[in-house]
């Protein structure tokens, strides 16, 4: 490819190379061949610009760097790295994201779920979520809830060679803030909500916000920001728009939402506004759920599907893995496993629980390590509140102690009869073990991941198959 083209709309400060043509790109020195431009990036944990040497090594003609080399070695200075790279990454596969549909989900809570919702309502559709990527040509795992930009753009543009007509992308605070979806051409920009998370990256709250902001911010004119006005913080999204902008809500929005049934079995919701009204019906359970599913239901309003293709396709959705998701247990007894980890989405999973009218509810939970601290306490008044029986213990602790953490969790804990175990298999077992006819237990915080994160190792791990295991021990030993 030609390098002309490639830099074609970024910011340039300094150029030292001859370079005509390009054969790749690479933003990781063991990924680089001969002919390769390689994107020196700054990341959190490794500076990219301490590697530009190895990547010469590997047959690098070009680096991109944002800090200027006193060496001579052919270079292109610009002011910001991951800025640059995202617009090259973009230009090198054709800009891919302008020739489809592109629906970009960001909130606390609720993008992967409404980003499932979605890819059953457009299944012609390449979905990028926190748990899977699905339609994707490659078996590649989610690593990042929002994917680096060579990922990104490569994937998109295999979308489009294979025939596809949508995108759906779950964009998070921190993927805004690396620029990882900058040249993204997003036709709609969703926003479910915000509460406190991802301060251990952002700071504050205002940091966290603004980060949120920038989606709305860069969105085209003739494209459109679809706002849950229920949210308190909506105001200052709908004001950070710079394009048409489309609310919704169950108290007030363009389209107004009205859950009709609530049931073990699904949810019946009424949806008005922009020239439409219609009744759908979808198997997830919880009132939170009625908000994702009247969030996917206005995009399918805005892109003309018909009645009977929402209808038939919000029936047929299914629940992502973790999110809110029953596990076999015994007549009488109600496990789920959901990702809930933050306070706010623990006060909506419980509470939609208890709508359930169960005997008892059973909460397993923890917080995870080098995360939010603050956060921690709150997540434990709220389980302490809302459950009948608590059991803390620990998440992905990663390089902190387990013990530590859950001495945070405790200081928001008023029932003096809480249960302590560290170990989170022995917990799960805990809680198994006292549940009886009528019980629910809710084992939260890791929802769909397989593993632990510990002293930098991911261990296997998986609450489902530990629900499993008590089961099919308990069995046996009977």
């Amino acid at each position: 490819m030609k390098i002309d083209e490639l830099l074609e709309g970024v910011e340039i400060t300094k150029r030292t190379d001859t370079v005509d043509e390009i054969t790749g790109i690479a933003d990781d020195s063991r990924e680089v061949r001969k002919g390769y431009l390689f994107a020196a990036e700054r990341g959190e944990a490794f500076d990219g610009h301490d590697f530009y040497k190895e990547a010469l090594n590997n047959g690098a003609c070009v680096v991109l760097i944002e800090k200027e080399i006193s060496e001579d070695i052919p270079y292109i200075l610009v002011p910001n790295t991951r800025r640059a790279f995202s617009r090259i990454t973009s230009n090198y596969y054709g800009n891919p994201s302008a020739k489809l549909r592109v629906i970009g989900v960001t909130g606390t809570n609720g993008k992967t779920t409404t980003s499932y919702l979605l890819s059953s309502l457009f299944p012609n559709s390449v979905c990028f979520s926190t748990v899977k990527y699905i339609g994707v040509s490659s078996k590649i795992k989610a690593i990042n809830t929002t994917p680096s930009p060579i990922l990104l753009h490569r994937e998109i543009a295999g979308a489009c060679e294979r025939g596809l007509d949508t995108a759906i992308l779950e964009v998070s605070s921190i993927g805004l803030d690396q620029d990882r979806v900058s040249d993204v051409d997003f036709d709609y920009a969703v926003f479910t909500n915000i509460t406190r998370d991802h301060l251990d990256y952002h700071k504050n709250f205002e940091n966290y916000r603004k980060a949120k902001a920038k989606f709305f911010e860069g969105l085209g004119e003739n494209k459109i920001a679809l706002i849950n006005a229920d949210d308190p913080e909506a105001p200052y999204f709908i004001a950070c728009a710079k394009s048409k902008v489309v609310t919704f809500g169950f108290k007030r929005g363009n389209v107004i939402g009205n859950l009709l049934q609530n049931s073990g079995k699904g949810l019946n919701l009424k949806i008005d506004g922009m020239g439409r009204s219609l009744e759908v019906f979808s198997p997830l359970i919880g009132n939170f759920n009625a908000s994702n599913v009247l969030t996917a239901v206005v995009v399918g309003i805005l892109e003309n599907l018909s009645d009977s293709e929402i209808k038939e396709r919000i029936a047929e959705s299914k629940l992502p893995p973790g999110r809110l998701e029953r596990v076999e247990s015994p007549e009488g007894i109600s496990v789920f496993v959901d990702y809930a980890h933050t306070p706010d989405a623990l006060f909506s999973v419980i509470s939609s629980l208890k709508e359930y009218n169960p005997s008892k509810i059973i909460t397993v939970f923890g917080a995870g390590g080098h995360r939010d601290k603050g956060k921690r306490g709150l997540m434990g008044a709220v389980v302490s509140a809302l459950s009948d029986v608590i059991i803390v213990t620990s998440d992905n602790p990663r390089d902190e102690e387990p013990d530590d953490i859950i001495d945070n969790i405790f200081e928001g804990i008023s029932n003096k009869k809480a249960i302590r175990i560290t170990d989170r298999k022995e917990a799960i077992f805990k809680a198994l073990s006292i549940a009886g006819k009528g019980d629910f237990v809710l084992i939260a915080g890791k929802g769909h991941e397989d593993y632990q994160e510990i002293k930098g190792k991911r261990i296997p791990f998986s609450d489902k198959k530990c629900v499993k295991e008590f089961y099919n021990y308990e069995r046996n030993r009977a």
